[in-house]
């Protein structure tokens, strides 16, 4: 099935344009050829939101790069943007590759697997699971320096009193 703003050729059973994004009409077909050579000067077809369709979902441009929620919450951020991969988290040695992949993955994957209201609600979640993660992990790191600290000292009074 050809699309009827790009011209390009897509697979039968798909909904979107895998080249620009648009919504495919199984009813319409390309009469002419004005759409396929049309000037940029006319401008790209408009985005068209196609998160939560899995490995069909095309992330857009501007969401690509590192995800600190997937990195920092791992298998908590994955249940929470059905990424059910993150779940290997919680192999031992698994979890030490699997946070980077999903720093690295994360947003497609989110994309991919969760529907979401459009490109602005999708930063602003993540935003929010990144600051979380950050908060949390740098809170379990001033605990256990705190926990350490507290060791020393109990350890090194030990000897001063006699019961």
């Amino acid at each position: 099935m050809y699309c009827t703003q790009c011209g390009k050729l897509n697979l039968d059973k798909a909904v979107y344009c895998a080249a620009c994004g648009a919504l495919l009409d199984k009813d319409e077909t390309i009469t002419s050829s004005s759409n396929l050579n049309r000037p940029l000067s006319q401008g790209l077809p408009k985005f068209i939101n196609n998160s939560g369709q899995g490995s069909m979902a095309l992330l857009p441009p501007e969401l690509s790069g590192w995800n600190w929620g997937a990195f920092f919450l791992t298998w908590i951020w994955g249940i929470g943007n059905n990424t059910w991969i993150a779940l290997l988290s919680l192999i031992p040695l698994v979890n030490i590759v699997m946070i980077f992949i999903l720093g690295a993955k994360g947003n497609e994957w989110a994309w991919q697997n969760k529907r979401w209201d459009s490109v602005d609600h999708f930063k602003h979640v993540q935003k929010l699971w990144g600051i979380w993660g950050a908060v949390i992990f740098f809170a379990s790191i001033i605990f256990a320096l705190m926990i350490i600290v507290l060791a020393v000292i109990v350890g090194s009074n030990r000897d001063t009193y006699n019961y």
